[in-house]
């Protein structure tokens, strides 16, 4: 076969989201903002540069609702608790950006004000928080979604429909990682068990949303992983088994004691995919085809959305993704469904049971 030549494409989102790209998201709807940490921060300045609207933040502290407010002067309200903020009747939906271990709390409170609600990932510690907050949901009729603003990203699209159209063939394997270098302090919250702190929700979660995005639900689960000095996980890695007839597998490894290369690859019977450091964000990947030939992916997100807050970008879309639904009058995004997120949360169960530790409050 003749290999074909070297080509680079630039390339647009497969799926008809409200936001393409380099264009505004619709102000369509009043967000209001649950925290005002530091994944707030990243979040709004997002949705606020795509032209969305985040008209109040809510704070256990006033003073740090203010300090926010003034780094966000479109905000108009901001509120010294988080009941301010779910008991406005101006507000259409609230994103949760507090710790792990606040979410089950604030995302049941949030509906039980009838409110639709963005969940920061992960989304709760534990599987029967995740499904005592969907079971609120579907009795209330009222939508709720994972914030895993990486099933949105352009790049992830395209490869999500390469994979899908049988471009690399059957897939084989799944090599993700991520890795992040955070030296060691008990105060910190991803060392902080009363946070449910720890290397998986935080970091893990990432590379296994994806694989779960791609292949589903894994048949057998091999994890191992040691612990830091305050007892959370700190450096761990797994490998999946799928029961697809093919013998796929993922290989999974993520930790807070050292930075890896944060990329991805994925490798079938056709070909293979390589997405960039670092996978999860607004990256160019390129497809190996078996002949030689390959297939150059680039993105344009990176000029657009580069001035996101320590360069983290692209939060936008799954925010337009919440719009979209809201004003289709769905409860559940078919991107990120309830039973992707109950899934991965199952996952995540599963690894803590052979990593054998829990986090605070469980039994």
């Amino acid at each position: 076969m003749k290999s074909m030549e070297n080509v680079k494409k630039e390339f647009l989102p497969a799926r008809s989201f409200p936001v393409q790209l380099d264009e505004k998201m619709p102000n369509t709807h009043r967000w209001g903002i649950l925290g005002s940490g530091w994944i707030a921060s990243c979040f709004s300045s997002q949705v606020i540069k795509a032209g969305g609207n985040i008209a109040a933040v809510g704070s256990r502290d006033l003073q740090r609702a203010q300090a926010f407010q003034r780094e966000f002067p479109s905000i108009k309200k901001a509120y010294g608790s988080y009941e301010g903020l779910m008991e406005d009747p101006d507000i259409d939906v609230i994103y949760i950006a507090t710790p792990h271990a606040q979410h089950h709390e604030w995302a049941m409170k949030c509906l039980q004000h009838d409110k639709p609600i963005l969940v920061e990932k992960a989304f709760t510690q534990n599987y029967e928080q995740a499904k005592e907050i969907i079971d609120l949901a579907k009795a209330k009729n009222l939508f709720v979604m994972e914030a895993y603003w990486t099933r949105f990203l352009p790049h992830i699209i395209k490869v999500k429909e390469l994979i899908d159209r049988g471009e690399i063939g059957d897939i084989v394997q799944i090599i993700a990682d991520h890795g992040v270098c955070f030296p060691f302090d008990p105060s910190h919250r991803l060392y902080a068990p009363e946070l449910a702190g720890g290397a998986l929700l935080d970091l893990g979660v990432y590379p296994i949303s994806f694989v779960q995005f791609l292949l589903g639900n894994p048949t057998r689960i091999i994890a191992v992983g040691s612990a830091a000095p305050t007892g959370v996980d700190s450096n761990d890695a797994a490998i999946f088994e799928y029961g697809n007839g093919k013998g796929a597998l993922a290989l999974l490894a993520f930790g807070s004691l050292a930075s890896s290369p944060v990329t991805a690859a994925i490798c079938g019977t056709k070909g293979r995919i390589e997405i960039q450091r670092q996978f999860y964000r607004p990256s160019d990947f390129t497809v190996y085809y078996n002949d030689g030939s390959t297939l150059e992916y680039l993105s344009k997100t990176h000029e657009h959305y580069e001035a996101g807050r320590d360069g983290l970008f692209g939060m936008h879309f799954e925010a337009a993704e919440v719009q979209r639904c809201l004003l289709e009058g769905k409860v559940e995004s078919s991107v990120m469904p309830w039973e992707d997120t109950l899934s991965v949360m199952k996952i995540m169960d599963e690894m803590r049971r052979q990593l054998d530790f829990k986090y605070d409050g469980e039994t």
